[in-house]
């Protein structure tokens, strides 16, 4: 009798030894609750967009547009997958301003674009007007604006209707017919005749090469290379073809000495040597 009463208590504290060893075992602190519960919810990952802009300068040769092309974070301006819509709410409250100082955004007085609808390959445009003070030559640059950098980011779109808060109107600015449908004039009659691809203020390592796009007579792009004021450097190149039609043009440097930079391009009147455009970027090299 009392042997089978030692066996019989033995049981229970061998399968009690047992279970506690086996918790004990698959335990670690960072499955522990308090662990899981102090742990910080990561932010989303960074996702970056290219995105294509274009501004005015007043040139000597009127109000031009200028391609500037700017990497975007989705993440941090909240963007949806409509890249045309994005485009246009950016460029029409101002939201991303040109990275150079010498563009202006004709669209930066209080407007805001409400929506996008397309049929077909025609998009309308509804927008809330803001203060549109321009004369007859900014407002159609103003309104290219629109059609270029719509075109660029969602090239589905072929041409552009206008409306404000839903209400098609006789004009925007007081000059411009607005109930036409708008599609991308000759870039000729529109566009800068030289530009740099390169964003102002950038930061380079060499060897360096800057690039652009011309439409020239001859396809001649003059260039400068300045370094405090000074021109260090300067000659011509050609892009690809000559006006009418638009091409890419480039000048290699190799490797330059640590520094800031500004690099000038430029096209000249082939009749008296007059200035008809230019654009110029500063770089550094690190």
């Amino acid at each position: 009798m009392q042997q089978v009463l030692v066996r019989t208590l033995l049981v229970p504290i061998a399968l009690i030894m047992a279970i506690s060893g086996c918790t004990s075992s698959s335990s670690s602190p960072d499955s522990s609750p308090s662990a899981a519960i102090s742990g910080e919810i990561s932010a989303p990952p960074e996702v970056l967009d290219n995105y294509t802009f274009y501004y005015v300068v007043d040139t000597d040769n009127g109000f031009r547009l200028y391609k500037e092309v700017q990497e975007v974070s989705v993440t941090e301006n909240d963007l949806g997958e409509d890249k045309g819509l994005n485009s246009l709410t950016m460029l029409i409250t101002g939201q991303l301003p040109p990275t150079d100082g010498n563009y202006q955004n004709l669209w930066r007085t209080g407007s805001k674009v409400n929506g996008i609808t397309r049929v077909a390959d025609v998009a309308t445009v509804d927008i809330s007007l803001g203060r549109l003070q321009v004369g007859a030559e900014a407002e159609q640059r103003a309104i290219d604006q629109i059609v270029w950098t719509l075109t660029e980011n969602d090239p589905s779109v072929k041409s552009v209707k206008l409306t404000v808060d839903g209400v098609p109107v006789e004009t925007l600015a007081g000059h411009v017919d607005a109930t036409q449908v708008f599609t991308r004039e000759p870039d000729y009659e529109v566009l800068a005749s030289v530009w740099v691809d390169l964003l102002d203020r950038s930061d380079l390592t060499s060897p360096v090469s800057i690039s652009g796009t011309a439409c020239t007579f001859e396809a001649n792009v003059s260039w400068e290379l300045i370094q405090k004021a000074q021109v260090i450097n300067s000659g011509a190149t050609t892009s690809a073809t000559a006006c009418p039609d638009r091409s890419n043009w480039s000048v290699d440097f190799g490797s330059l000495p640590a520094g800031d930079y500004t690099f000038r391009a430029f096209d000249t009147s082939a009749k008296d040597g007059s200035l008809i455009n230019e654009d110029t970027k500063d770089f550094t090299i690190n």
